[in-house]
């Protein structure tokens, strides 16, 4: 269980710098009632992030891709996945070199209206930023292959899971403490500018990284 944890520990990189789920948790936090709007939103980032862990690390032992008898087919998914994150970080830094320079980023829609969202879009926003964005699900499927690397039976999978949620939820977490302390507002304020200004270069650095580690890890089980 150790080994495996170790292994899975590097994903988590992406959950805990990932810039849009911080972004909503600290547009919500300035917003009326804002505390209890953002702790709703961490819960089901949290709980989702699980369950998805959970759902990635079943599937892989349902179609046989879990123990050391299987690690070849661990290697080639690993490098499939590695080929398409990096593919997706050159035709991101492509897309960006193209803007015009000094461009004003723009901040998306759903981050603007985070603040007049009802309680049923804030969960469905939560769980949809697990899913739907590339550098959260690369965390995750990252994390799954690794455990899966080590046949353990279901508690321990368990445990393992919310381990690398709870570490990976550190940034989403953040703005919540920050809020809680005197002028958090205002660093809210700072924080939430910087990390729009600086959404797409971060996005496509953490693409680039895993990438290179989905590629490496391949190689390494493959030629190892």
């Amino acid at each position: 269980m150790g080994k495996a944890f170790a292994d899975m520990l590097p994903y988590t990189l992406g959950l805990i710098v990932s810039p849009f789920p911080v972004v909503a948790v600290i547009a919500l936090l300035i917003s009326a009632n804002g505390r209890a709007k953002a702790l709703l939103f961490e819960v089901t980032w949290l709980v989702m992030s699980w369950v998805v862990l959970l759902a990635l690390i079943a599937l892989l032992g349902a179609i046989g891709l879990t123990g050391h008898a299987r690690s070849s087919w661990l290697g080639w998914t690993s490098l499939v996945i590695g080929m398409l994150l990096l593919v997706m970080a050159v035709v991101g830094t492509s897309r960006a070199t193209r803007r015009r320079r000094g461009e004003a980023p723009q901040v998306p829609r759903w981050i603007a209206a985070m603040d007049t969202m009802t309680t049923p879009k804030i969960i469905g926003v939560a769980a949809l930023l697990i899913v739907a964005n590339p550098v959260n699900l690369a965390s995750l499927a990252g994390g799954a292959l690794a455990a899966s690397q080590e046949p353990l039976p279901f508690g321990p999978q368990l445990i393992l899971a919310a381990l690398f949620v709870v570490i990976g939820s550190i940034g989403v977490l953040t703005p919540y403490a920050t809020a809680l302390t005197s002028g958090g507002e205002q660093r809210l304020q700072r924080m939430r500018g910087w990390l729009i200004r600086h959404n797409g270069a971060l996005s496509l650095l953490l693409i680039l990284v895993f990438g290179v580690l989905f590629l490496a890890k391949g190689l390494r089980i493959l030629l190892g």
